[in-house]
């Protein structure tokens, strides 16, 4: 089981014609305790185990990077996919996801695109 849960917010703002697709950056790390209960709603949504994308921001790579323990369930949500998420978790952490999905549509409705990197270490 895992003993920790790492939930990273990054964004980058929309690329346009003028401007190319610039790097993505951590604006907000987040926790959700205990850690098997998101574990248990990423796999009861089937939203386990997506995998990271190549491009992730210096700040979480660094995270990754310098772990100690074992990572594992590497998963990249949207702000969509945290009202599926929901669904499966525990009432008591039902706030605190959907103001994660707040805050990045925030970031969003500012022109900016965001996602969410999550993993655990055992």
């Amino acid at each position: 089981m895992p003993a920790l849960a790492f939930i990273f917010c990054e964004t980058r703002p929309h690329p346009t014609g003028e401007s190319p697709q610039t790097d993505w950056i951590g604006e907000a790390r987040f926790l959700l305790d205990p850690a098997a209960d998101l574990h248990h709603a990423l796999q009861a949504a089937h939203l386990d185990e997506v995998g990271h994308p190549d491009n992730l921001s210096v700040q979480v790579s660094a995270e990754a990077l310098f772990e100690d323990g074992e990572i594992t369930g590497r998963t990249t949500l949207s702000a969509a996919d945290l009202a599926t998420l929901t669904a499966h978790l525990p009432d008591a952490h039902h706030a605190r996801v959907l103001a994660w999905a707040a805050f990045a549509y925030a970031l969003e409705g500012q022109g900016n695109e965001a996602r969410f990197v999550i993993w655990f270490v055992e």
